[in-house]
């Protein structure tokens, strides 16, 4: 079973090898933790059994174990132009040992790695029906705590330029899909890169999280030129809408 104490214990020590003075580093722990908060919270609305919770808080917990190898050596989030932070983190816990560290046993390691592996990826592939549950559960509960960045902390603000909306972007936001970061092509592209991440999610409990707290409109108030993003949030607003309470657990 997992021990959520020691595998707590254990993230912490490991991430204090770093400098937790760097912004990027300290950010990114607080990152983990609210992930955290959220993943165990969608287990609770899809009645999760404790063992499956306890395994995704561990997921958790682990899913951005990359960030700090990747701040430190390169002091950047950019995995285009760094190293993809999942694939690091898979080789850090898998290839390297560290996933010992939290827990003793091979039981669980296939579903951590495909889950953290899936995390950041445009879709999930290569599961079975647990590592697929267990990583919808970490890309809902990573993206609702970006979003909650975007929302609450301005950080969407930086990347405004009045920059043209890509055609492939405006046709990937138009049939309510992620958006494939491929096809980004402009600073305006990146904002929204960030509205469109609410048709990937795949819980009631993270499109009514997402409503509650009014994350999209927060969003767009931060935004300097409203006009330009209006028809992307009454998109997302809708979308949230018609999805709160229709989707499947």
């Amino acid at each position: 079973m997992i021990d959520i104490d020691s595998i707590t214990k254990a993230f912490d020590d490991y991430v204090n090898t770093f400098d937790m003075n760097n912004k990027m580093i300290s950010n990114k722990h607080a990152h983990t933790y609210r992930v955290c908060a959220q993943s165990k919270a969608i287990c609770e609305s899809i009645n999760l059994d404790e063992e499956n919770t306890k395994l995704a808080y561990l997921i958790a917990l682990l899913h951005d174990i990359g960030r700090f190898r990747q701040a430190r050596d390169y002091n950047s989030f950019n995995d285009s132009i760094t190293v993809d932070h999942a694939l690091l983190g898979c080789k850090i816990l898998f290839e390297e040992g560290l996933i010992r560290k939290f827990i003793s046993d091979d039981k669980y390691d296939e579903i951590i790695k495909k889950a953290i592996y899936n995390h950041n990826k445009y879709s999930i592939k290569g599961c079975n029906e647990i590592e697929l549950l267990h990583s919808k559960i970490i890309r809902d509960a990573d993206k609702i705590d970006i979003l909650y960045n975007a929302a609450c902390l301005n950080d969407i603000q930086i990347v405004e330029d009045g920059s043209k909306i890509s055609d492939l972007i405006k046709e990937d936001f138009e049939n309510e899909r992620l958006v494939n970061l491929f096809h980004k092509s402009s600073k305006s592209d990146s904002i929204v890169v960030r509205f469109a991440f609410v048709f990937d999610f795949n819980f009631e409990y993270s499109f009514r999280y997402l409503k509650e707290n009014n994350y999209v409109n927060k969003m767009y108030e931060g935004l300097r030129d409203k006009d330009r993003f209006k028809y992307y949030v009454d998109k997302v607003n809708d979308f949230i809408e018609r999805k709160c309470y229709c989707v499947r657990k």
